[in-house]
């Protein structure tokens, strides 16, 4: 193994160990983390989900605070999960009503992962 790989390698581990926001994922999330839409809390996850047997998220359920519902998230809509919560990539939680109330039953084919 050269130094380089070695190297590599070592910084690899370090983002899984406890406290580092790199190996957060949307598969991990708890429900009740903070959802953000620029900085502006727009409301809280509810629930992770992938569909059939896949292991990546498809999904957020979030309850959004401004419409009193749990809406739809896409997993394309999210920018970054850090220490603070999940960031969407539209900065105004208005640029989100077009996002559909979350039905499970809607959503036949989805897996809740968390």
């Amino acid at each position: 193994m050269s130094v380089k790989a070695a190297s590599r390698e070592r910084h690899a581990r370090k983002a899984y160990n406890s406290g580092s926001t790199m190996a957060r994922t949307l598969e991990t999330l708890e429900p009740g983390t903070p959802v953000y839409a620029g900085s502006t809390r727009v409301g809280t996850v509810t629930g992770v989900y992938a569909e059939g047997e896949a292991r990546s998220a498809e999904l957020i359920a979030v309850h959004w605070d401004a419409r009193g519902e749990d809406v739809a998230v896409p997993a394309t809509e999210i920018e970054d999960i850090d220490q603070t919560g999940v960031h969407l990539l539209r900065q105004e939680s208005d640029q989100y009503a077009d996002l559909a109330p979350f039905d499970p039953t809607r959503f036949l084919t989805l897996r809740r992962l968390t």
